[in-house]
């Protein structure tokens, strides 16, 4: 009988594993698929936007889990509902929209974000950290992903930080010539 139950046991760890194989290959063509979409200006995510918080920091896993953390207590506190949204990720910048009124909420240039980061604390967790334009502060602001891991969101937002290197690097290596025009005193291309 002992036998019996090893045996049963081994069948549900090979049907667990199997199981875990197939989950990872789906979240790999997922994530394939959102490579090709951040590419092409066509990745989004619905989220609930948690709003953002001045931090200290430009960087750090636990720097973004406090700021989720604080938002999500303001927010029951408050009693105020976390606004529904979509997130726009490409490789310009990331784009939050108000699902209802389709109002901008946030138009972030990506060379601004400084870092992103899923939370280790909740699963759907996200936050990422930019400088803010005219207070010139570190702001940190926080998603809670509707579908998706947070995990999933952070790994969008670090195709588009590839992308905006790959472009920089291209025009880098284009460069810019000039050449003096002594009878119009202006360079020229």
């Amino acid at each position: 009988s002992s036998l019996r139950i090893k045996k049963k046991d081994k069948d549900k760890l090979a049907d667990k594993n199997v199981n875990k194989k197939e989950k990872s290959e789906k979240k790999s063509s997922k994530w394939q698929t959102d490579d090709e979409k951040v590419r092409s200006n066509h990745c989004e995510f619905k989220v609930k936007y948690l709003g953002s918080v001045e931090v200290q920091e430009s960087r750090g896993m636990e720097v973004c889990e406090s700021a989720i953390k604080d938002l999500k207590t303001k927010s029951t506190k408050a009693s105020t509902k976390k606004l529904r949204a979509i997130l726009h990720v490409s490789g310009d910048g990331l784009r939050v929209v108000d699902r209802k009124t389709q109002g901008m909420l946030v138009d972030q240039v990506i060379e601004k974000v400084s870092f992103c980061a899923p939370d280790r604390n909740f699963t759907k967790g996200f936050a990422y950290i930019s400088r803010d334009g005219t207070s010139r502060r570190w702001v940190c602001h926080g998603f809670l992903a509707r579908r998706d891991s947070g995990e999933r969101l952070s790994h969008a937002v670090g195709v588009a930080f590839a992308v905006c290197l790959e472009r920089k690097q291209t025009r880098e290596c284009e460069g810019v010539s000039g050449s003096w025009d002594e009878d119009s005193g202006a360079f020229t291309r």
